[in-house]
């Protein structure tokens, strides 16, 4: 027998969004013909608070008119807003400094506030396939430089807003070369350049309408009840199979899920959704000409409303071609939280089942 976690049910049947999820009434908040440069898609935001300023990091592509791929240029802008929801961006995209170079096609970034500084983490695609990095803003403009570059391949990589018993903690996604399930894993750091201590956070196999993979969303927020992660989960089935943007066949579906660590220990699970946030349902998630991929809800940014601290704001990017904007109240998305636990509890699994404990 193989390891159990393999494989996980093939369809989870019709998802729904929560109830207690609330779209803005005026999605999508971002998209192309908000950005003062050419631009295709505008999604996949990272969005945080500073400095008393909401501060937007979307995704930029740029494709043909036919949308063939790949695409022409992907990069990342950077806006302002007082109220989360109109933003003044700058005239320019991101530029991450590396080895006095220009990151390529830096992308699906998210911001972090960690000790009064604004920090990037982010994905930049190369010829040597894609890899993660850690960047800080200068305080001015669109330049942010390097902290940390990681190897391939890596993705949805985001940083804890404060150390955690002494250590800088981020949160990451490797691929799988053996093609099972991605996980969400943790790593810990003394300086934010070197990182170690790497083990599982969060596997595909504990939320129940993923087969495919989890990844990180928002940086976690710390809340009286815990470290709570707004995620995106992912289950593939070839028999949804459609034609999308450019011709290319697609068959999965993202959607975003919440989980609750403990507040002293943030690597233990204590609570999870046992069913999506949100799903793909709104005509700007899916079913529009407008989108590159059917039901695709991607968060990158998740932060308590300003103005209200009982309400949770999530950003996501839309079918990854514009970037949207959905509410909670905390209290619900508590009662809609199930206690639980990680059903592994360290990555060292065998792949035999007669070998294995289940613990």
């Amino acid at each position: 027998m193989f390891n159990p976690f393999k494989d996980l049910p093939k369809d989870s049947g019709k998802l729904h969004s929560s109830p207690i999820i609330h779209r803005y009434e005026r999605n999508p908040i971002l998209s192309d013909k908000d950005v003062p440069y050419a631009a295709s898609f505008v999604f996949n935001a990272g969005v945080n608070l500073f400095r008393g300023k909401y501060v937007i990091a979307p995704r930029v592509d740029l494709f043909d008119e036919e949308r063939h791929t790949p695409a022409l240029a992907i990069g990342t802008g950077l806006g302002w807003s007082d109220d989360g929801i109109h933003w003044e961006m700058e005239p320019e995209q991101i530029r991450v400094h590396y080895k006095g170079k220009i990151l390529p096609w830096v992308c699906d970034a998210r911001l972090t506030v960690l000790e009064d500084e604004l920090y990037l983490t982010f994905c930049f695609e190369n010829q040597h396939s894609e890899r993660p990095g850690i960047a800080k803003w200068r305080g001015a403009g669109v330049d942010f430089d390097a902290v940390c570059i990681g190897i391939p391949q890596q993705r949805n990589m985001v940083l804890y807003p404060e150390k955690i018993n002494g250590m800088y903690m981020r949160l990451e996604r490797p691929s799988n070369q053996w093609g099972d399930p991605f996980h969400i894993w943790y790593a810990k750091s003394p300086d934010m350049k070197y990182w170690g201590e790497q083990e599982l956070l969060l596997g595909c196999e504990d939320v129940p309408w993923a087969n495919k993979k989890i990844g990180a969303g928002a940086p976690p927020i710390k809340t009286d009840k815990g470290w709570l992660l707004i995620f995106h989960a992912v289950d593939d089935n070839p028999d949804r199979a459609v034609t999308v943007a450019g011709g290319r066949t697609w068959s999965k579906r993202y959607t975003c899920g919440a989980a609750l660590f403990d507040k002293d220990d943030p690597t233990k699970l204590i609570a999870i959704t046992k069913e999506p946030l949100i799903a793909a349902e709104a005509p700007y998630e899916t079913g529009f000409e407008g989108i590159w991929v059917e039901d695709t809800i991607f968060p990158c940014g998740a932060i308590i409303d300003q103005n209200d601290p009982s309400t949770l704001r999530i950003y996501y990017g839309a079918g990854d071609y514009c970037t949207c904007l959905a509410t909670a109240k905390l209290e619900e998305l508590w009662s809609v939280m199930t206690p639980t636990k990680r059903k592994a509890q360290y990555a060292n699994i065998p792949f035999r089942i007669e070998e294995w404990d289940g613990q």
